[in-house]
């Protein structure tokens, strides 16, 4: 029997990103080693999705409930499964080409009890056009840059169970590099974002659980969005092709 690894995300929509994440990881694991998390009301768009399993938490999205939920999940997972990866549903883990020729073939070699991915931002530049709802191939094709967040170097890759903080952004073990970097796509174009926005504001809105702070975060407001676009498009982008894998 071959290495198995299950893949966990949670999410509160099954269109804009979803569709993607869900092509990409079950082309490198099945669909059938995937599992989703969501959230109430949000449970009917995932029930036509080929999955390992879908998981519907009778609250609204909120940071710590996920945390509460998804930990013990991996864990659990990691009784039948030899890995797990653990990523959002807007991130996308790649490997260095020269290392690996894909993210399974790179698994499949890793010999290490975890690791870290480091995180870029995709990011739609101001004179890149939108995406179609449903775009065909490929959708780095359609973007040129990225900027390293060091809030995405998460470790991402488990073989052992782990504490993560909430957003996972740390975890109760030193970062563990390699050839490993997360694609974070949630700026991957301003339409998608925006819509993906108006649904977690619809979701959070009445939960007093949710801390202000994030509802503000998460408010459809497209002239802040549009605004932080062209901040990071004016220097502090680096190019995808000539710095990340392809």
């Amino acid at each position: 029997m071959g290495l198995r690894v299950g893949v966990v995300t949670d999410a509160v929509s099954s269109r804009f990103i979803f569709p993607v994440w869900h092509r990409y990881y079950a082309g490198q694991f099945g669909a059938e080693n995937l599992f989703v998390i969501t959230y109430a009301g949000c449970g009917a768009g995932f029930r036509g999705v080929p999955l390992g399993g879908l998981i519907e938490l009778p609250v609204g999205y909120e940071d710590n409930t996920r945390l509460a939920a998804i930990t013990p999940l991996v864990a659990s997972l990691l009784s039948c499964y030899d890995v797990v990866i653990r990523v959002d549903a807007d991130e996308f883990l790649v490997v260095d080409p020269r290392v690996a020729p894909s993210l399974a073939a790179f698994v499949a070699a890793m010999d290490q009890p975890y690791l870290t991915a480091r995180g870029f931002d995709v990011i739609q530049l101001p004179d890149e056009p939108a995406l179609p709802e449903t775009p065909a191939g490929g959708i780095l094709q359609h973007r040129a840059a990225a900027y390293p967040n060091t809030a995405l170097n998460k470790t991402a890759i488990v073989r052992t169970p782990l504490a993560w903080s909430a957003g996972f952004h740390s975890a109760n073990v030193f970062p563990r590099f390699g050839a490993l970097f997360m694609l974070h796509m949630k700026r991957l174009d301003i339409g998608w974002q925006m819509a993906w926005l108006r649904e977690m504001s619809e979701n959070i809105a009445g939960d007093p659980k949710v801390e202000w702070i994030f509802k503000e975060y998460n408010e459809p407001d497209l002239q802040r969005i549009g605004d932080y676009h062209r901040g990071v498009a004016d220097g502090n982008t680096v190019s995808l092709e000539a710095s990340l894998p392809s």
